[in-house]
C-alpha cells in the first residue's frame, strides 16, 4: 500500500513487505450499439502481446440474487492477457477494461500500464463515454501471529467483531462494509475474517488458511468523455483517496511490521 499527503500528491512510499493480495484499477462504459469484443480484443492483443503474450478467454460470470438463493450465470465472455509470470493482467469485456496485478511496486507502474491498455483499447474502437472508474487495493494477512496482532495494528472501525467472541467461542467469520463520500467519489471498506478457503469475492482466489482481509474500493461514477489521459488523472485521485485512508486505519505498529 502507498502512504501519500494528500489525495493528488505524487508523492507515494511503498511499504516493503505491504501485504496487498492484488491491486486492480477497473474501467467502465455504457453498453454500446457499436462495441464487438472479439475484434476489439484481437486489435488490443496485437498491440500489446509484447507485455502480455498469455491469452485466454472466460465466461463472464455474473451474481443474481433469487428467492432460491444466489445464483451465476454468464453474461458473455472476458478476454484475459496476462505477461509471462502471470504477474500482471489486462481483461477486456463489453462494457470494462481492467488491469490486475499481485506484484504492485507502486502506482505509477500501474499507471503506465493501464495508459497503455487504454491507448490500445482507444485505437481499436469508439467509447465515447466512461460512467466508472474503480481503484482497489486487496489487502490480506495470514499466519497466526499476525492475525493475533490485528488489534494492536488496525482501528476497531474496520475489526468488526475481531477480540469481542465470548469466552470458549472461536470466531469463524466476521464482515464489516462502510461506504464514504469523498467529492464526487465514493470508497467502498471491507474487512472480514474467513476460514481457509473461503474469500469475501468470486475475483479473489483463496487461500488455504485462515485470513483477514481489508478491501478499499475507491471509484468515480461520472459521466465523462473518454480521454486516456483523464481516466489517468482519475485513477491517479482515486488511488489517493483509499491510500489515504488506509493510512488512518494503520497504527504504528502497523508500520512496524510492514513498512
Amino acid at each position: 500500500m502507498t502512504i501519500q499527503d494528500s489525495p493528488t500528491s505524487q508523492a507515494r512510499k511503498l511499504l516493503s513487505d505491504a501485504p496487498l493480495a492484488r491491486v486492480l484499477v477497473q474501467v467502465r462504459w455504457p453498453e454500446l450499439t457499436d462495441f464487438r469484443l472479439e475484434d476489439v480484443a484481437n486489435g488490443m492483443a496485437r498491440q500489446l502481446g509484447s507485455e502480455y503474450p498469455l491469452k485466454r478467454r472466460d465466461a463472464e460470470l455474473q451474481v443474481m440474487f433469487t428467492p432460491a438463493g444466489p445464483q451465476q450465470q454468464s453474461n458473455g465472455f472476458v478476454h484475459r492477457f496476462a505477461s509471462a509470470a502471470e504477474d500482471w493482467t489486462v481483461s477486456i469485456g463489453s462494457s470494462f477494461l481492467a488491469i490486475e496485478t499481485n506484484g504492485y511496486k507502486g502506482h505509477e507502474e500501474l499507471i503506465e500500464r493501464l495508459s497503455k491498455a487504454l491507448t490500445a483499447l482507444a485505437e481499436t474502437s469508439s467509447i465515447p463515454i466512461i460512467n466508472r472508474v474503480g481503484y482497489r487495493y486487496t489487502n490480506r494477512i495470514v499466519g497466526a501471529d499476525d492475525l493475533a496482532r490485528l488489534n494492536e495494528r488496525f482501528s476497531p472501525s474496520v475489526l468488526g467483531a475481531i477480540g469481542t467472541a465470548p469466552e470458549g467461542y472461536d470466531l469463524a467469520h466476521s464482515i464489516t462494509e462502510s461506504v464514504y463520500k469523498v467529492d464526487s467519489s465514493f470508497l467502498l471498506v471491507r474487512s472480514a475474517q474467513v476460514g481457509a478457503n473461503e474469500t469475501i469475492d468470486q475475483t479473489l482466489a483463496p487461500v488455504a488458511e485462515k485470513s483477514w482481509i481489508l478491501d478499499l474500493d475507491a471509484y468515480d461514477e461520472s459521466r465523462v468523455e473518454f480521454r486516456v489521459s483523464a481516466v489517468a488523472e482519475m485513477a491517479t485521485k482515486l488511488s489517493g483517496v483509499a491510500s489515504n485512508h488506509f493510512h488512518s486505519l494503520t497504527t504504528p505498529k502497523f508500520l512496524e511490521r510492514y513498512a
